[in-house]
């Protein structure tokens, strides 16, 4: 009996895992189907999406519709009735561009189309006129992924694309691929020329380079425009993260889009921002072939890369004004929180060397905003800038003792002085405005390896002793308070002349002049 039962209890529960094992199978073979039938929609509705429910497909159906509305004469009816819906793309191999927006953009050049919704509506303004589709495409100008027949994805803004879309107000900027600025200021590149004008108002070439020539203190702007997002940070941009967009907060608040950027901030109008960013954005150096480009694009290329002749006034005014403006005097620069000096003061340009200014045009000042030229200029300019700057006429009041002049640019004497003796005073006189270790704060940096090699011994003792007419640095020769005796000002020249390390001027006179004491 307990056998039987037994018997019976492995039965029941066989016969209890194989009703389960059936009911899983069942279950898993109904989630397969669904799954089949899920999958099978999915791939249905995507194929009529792609090829059916497109957005080129519904936009060309609607402008279908729209060409029978306007179809009142022989002609309108013809192109209501030779229209067909397929892909439409422009293909120009030299420009390297193919542009399907024109499966979307149908009614771009029919004038009739002035008063229908986006994307049917005529291409604003008379562009098109000059600027056939078929000979330029449409990416030329606006940027942006051609191939594509997605709006999200022509736009290519956030899809790892090079170039996207240009905003509206920013499609200026590429009139600057074939036209010169002068050519288009009254011909819808108003705001491109307006660029332009700002950019050299605004000394731009004092910091960077164009074409190989400006400043150093930033980056070369040749092909600003045209880098992709990639190539910069875009970690603090709050708009969409496009070159575009990083370009015109670049110039609303610099240091916040380059954390340490040595660029002033611009402190522009809404309208000048924008301006100055569609120019920017045309700084592009492309290779395009020349039939495209205008004969006053042509010049202007010419005259960028070989400018005509200036006048060394005319140099300083454009390469050195930004900071120094006319050189006369010197000035707080309060974002840079130091005094610019008067590279044209009458102090300076009696004790000045040819040499002393070479170098400081030549190689700059390391660690300060003053950045080298070498390479930014030619030879010949930088020659006519040093003439120009040598040239001013001192008047009496201001004319330095002919002993002293003389002295400042003999490089072969050597002031000795108490150099502990200097340092003290220094702490006490000099610290404040250049520096504890002369590494330069208000005033000049005295330990730079620049100044210190083209600076003489007669040059540091000149300028503290009379200092430096219209600007912060004032005369410590004398017997009033505050005033030093010329063997304390001897002290001061040695040690400042001890923060170099021992670099001078090279001697160009006999030996015989070295060892020479200053009154």
């Amino acid at each position: 009996m307990a056998q039987s039962e037994k018997s019976s209890h492995a039965q029941r529960v066989r016969d209890q895992v194989q009703l389960e094992a059936r009911s899983r199978d069942h279950r898993l073979q109904v989630g397969l189907v669904l799954t089949g039938v899920l999958l099978l929609a999915v791939f249905l509705w995507t194929g009529l999406k792609e090829n059916v429910y497109t957005d080129w497909r519904r936009y060309q159906l609607e402008y279908r519709d729209i060409l029978e509305k306007k179809a009142k004469t022989k002609l309108g009816r013809k192109l209501h009735q030779d229209f067909d819906i397929r892909i439409r793309q422009v293909v120009i191999p030299e420009l390297g561009v193919v542009d399907r927006c024109v499966s979307c953009h149908n009614g771009i050049t029919d004038p009739r189309m002035t008063d229908v919704k986006s994307p049917h509506k005529v291409h604003p303004g008379p562009y098109l006129n000059q600027h056939e589709v078929g000979k330029f495409g449409c990416t030329i100008c606006h940027r942006g992924q051609g191939r594509a027949l997605v709006f999200s994805e022509a736009k290519a803004v956030g899809h790892h694309w090079p170039h996207p879309m240009l905003p509206g107000g920013l499609t200026q900027s590429s009139c600057g691929l074939c036209h010169s600025p002068a050519e288009v200021r009254s011909a819808g590149g108003e705001k491109y020329a307006r660029g332009h004008r700002l950019f050299g108002e605004l000394g731009c070439v004092s910091c960077h380079k164009l074409y190989g020539r400006g400043g150093s203190l930033g980056p070369e702007l040749t092909r600003e425009g045209w880098k992709a997002p990639q190539e910069v940070s875009m970690k603090n941009v709050r708009g969409d993260k496009t070159l575009a967009r990083w370009i015109y907060e670049h110039f609303q608040d610099p240091q916040r889009i380059v954390p340490g950027s040595l660029m002033p901030p611009p402190r522009l109008a809404a309208g000048q921002l924008e301006a100055l960013t569609i120019y920017t954005l045309s700084l592009q150096r492309r290779d395009l072939p020349s039939k495209y480009l205008s004969p006053g694009k042509y010049l202007e290329l010419h005259r960028l890369r070989n400018p005509p002749e200036m006048t060394g006034k005319q140099l300083v005014a454009r390469y050195c004004g930004t900071c120094h403006d006319t050189g006369s005097y010197g000035r707080y620069d309060a974002f840079y929180q130091r005094f610019i000096p008067a590279i044209r003061g009458p102090s300076f340009v009696q004790l000045v060397t040819p040499e002393y200014l070479d170098a400081a045009i030549r190689r700059g000042r390391p660690g300060t905003p003053m950045a080298a030229w070498a390479g930014g200029l030619k030879d010949n300019e930088l020659v006519k800038i040093r003439s120009y700057l040598l040239g001013r006429k001192v008047e009496p009041g201001v004319r330095l003792p002919p002993k002293i002049v003389a002295q400042a640019k003999d490089p072969g004497l050597v002031i000795h002085g108490d150099v502990a003796q200097g340092a003290a005073i220094f702490a006490r006189q000099c610290a404040s405005c250049h520096g504890p270790r002369g590494e330069g704060r208000l005033g000049p940096a005295l330990a730079n390896r620049v100044f210190q090699g083209s600076a003489t011994d007669g040059f540091l003792y000149a300028t503290i002793a009379y200092g430096r007419a219209d600007t912060a640095m004032p005369a410590f020769l004398g017997t009033h308070q505050g005033s030093y005796r010329p063997s304390q000002i001897q002290a001061l020249v040695a040690f400042v002349r001890s923060l170099g390390g021992g670099v001078r001027p090279r001697a160009k006179v006999a030996s015989g002049s070295a060892n020479r004491r200053t009154p």
